[in-house]
């Protein structure tokens, strides 16, 4: 049976209402007169945590986060395009699915992307998103210029990063733009370990996607253990010490290069390796190892995994 509902959510604080035309569809109270079940909201925020904002050394839960090989990374810009936001019950049910794209700057701070209102209040176990390419149209989030959003729609990025490392008194910068779309599912909750997210009756739950900026950088994929390294990325640079993320490329994971043009080494004199693990790359160059890495980047609420498949 069709019926009519209520049923709306929040952008940057102005109120959209949607007209839903299946009420159980949409986790929309059924019949004209009411809600036929406690009801409450989710937040959902998008954060690059301080990593983004300050860069590293940082500090994580009272530890410090630093580069093995001793570089000072900050950012001028982590921007990253995300979407195609759902939220299901283990049973089929759906509370919402938010075919938006949304723009954010995770340097800038971490905005809400949307307040999600008139939800059944219970445990909603199959939370998704995508982290797609950006879109002219993308809802911006806090105000990144149209010359970056332009930037990532024509050349379909779904990251643009930009920054400077620093070690010994030289200063390396970069910018790269990351073509690396995933779908990201099944997300589990960085709080408790659980499948997905409990909306609160009468309340509002608050949720966050985490972007770990730190995968960006490891120097061993198929863990959430690895260290943090940049002397082979500054080691691609040319002359004017600027990082293109095509520069990455020709440094073969196989023949590593440091900065001095022999092999990387780390402090001992051992041969540094990066290990890609069982996680297959397109080719065997730090390029591909970075984008392979950055792949899984979106958790949720800090450290909740996601099975991560590409798009």
């Amino acid at each position: 049976m069709v019926h009519k509902a209520r049923c709306r959510w929040k952008r940057r604080g102005m109120i959209a209402v949607l007209s839903c035309l299946v009420g159980p569809a949409f986790g929309c109270a059924a019949g004209d007169g009411g809600s036929a079940f406690d009801e409450g909201s989710l937040a959902l925020r998008v954060s690059g945590e301080d990593a983004a904002k300050k860069g590293y050394p940082v500090l994580k839960n009272g530890r410090e986060l630093a580069f093995v090989d001793g570089w000072t990374v900050t950012f001028d810009k982590f921007i990253v395009s995300l979407g195609d936001i759902e939220l299901r019950g283990a049973d089929g049910a759906s509370a919402f699915k938010d075919e938006s794209i949304y723009i954010a700057d995770l340097h800038r701070g971490d905005p809400t992307i949307a307040v999600f209102e008139g939800l059944e209040a219970r445990r909603w176990e199959r939370f998704s998103l995508k982290v797609l390419p950006a879109t002219q149209d993308a809802v911006n989030l806090n105000d990144v210029s149209q010359v970056d959003v332009e930037r990532m729609a024509s050349n379909g990025y779904t990251y643009w990063i930009e920054g400077a490392a620093t070690k010994g008194g030289e200063t390396y910068t970069f910018s790269w733009g990351l073509v690396n779309p995933t779908r990201n599912s099944n997300c589990t909750n960085g709080l408790d370990g659980t499948d997905g997210f409990v909306v609160k009756s009468h309340a509002t739950t608050e949720a966050e996607i985490t972007v770990h900026v730190d995968h960006t950088f490891w120097d061993t994929l198929g863990s959430e253990i690895a260290d943090l390294r940049f002397d082979a990325m500054a080691a691609a640079a040319g002359a004017d010490r600027h990082i293109d993320f095509e520069e990455l490329d020709a440094q073969r994971l196989s023949d590593l290069k440091g900065l001095g043009g022999g092999p990387l080494l780390d402090e001992s004199g051992a041969l540094i390796l990066y290990n890609p693990g069982s996680i297959p790359l397109e080719a065997r160059t730090l390029k591909h190892f970075v984008l392979a890495a950055s792949a899984s980047q979106a958790h949720v609420n800090g450290i909740g995994l996601c099975t991560v498949s590409a798009l």
